[in-house]
């Protein structure tokens, strides 16, 4: 889950996975809708590879990125960890609030 969530904290490599999510892309093509090199590109899809989103095909001499078949899971496992740790917040900052609420009410 770690990997993931390194992988999701970049809007760049956010935005990759938008455009993944769309049709598979070539490197080259990926590339193109982005104002930074292609080297770091290639960094962002290294990563985004090493946490299971996204995989690459070779296709001659290109590379066809796209998701990977359980990048999607992962993605939608997380949001329901994520939504169960917001519920959990939710639940302690209430209670603290109520806590503190009531202490001002016997001052």
């Amino acid at each position: 889950m770690i990997a993931i969530l390194t992988a999701l904290a970049d809007p760049t490599r956010r935005e990759l996975l938008r455009c993944l999510a769309a049709s598979p892309r070539r490197a080259s093509a990926l590339a193109e809708g982005f104002a930074i090199s292609r080297p770091a590109i290639c960094k962002h899809t290294r990563l985004l590879k090493k946490a299971g989103l996204i995989r690459a095909k070779k296709n001659g001499r290109e590379r066809i990125y796209e998701l990977a078949p359980k990048g999607g899971q992962a993605i939608n496992e997380l949001i329901v960890e994520l939504e169960e740790v917001g519920r959990f917040w939710d639940l302690a900052l209430d209670a603290f609030k109520r806590h503190v609420e009531q202490k001002g009410e016997k001052e």
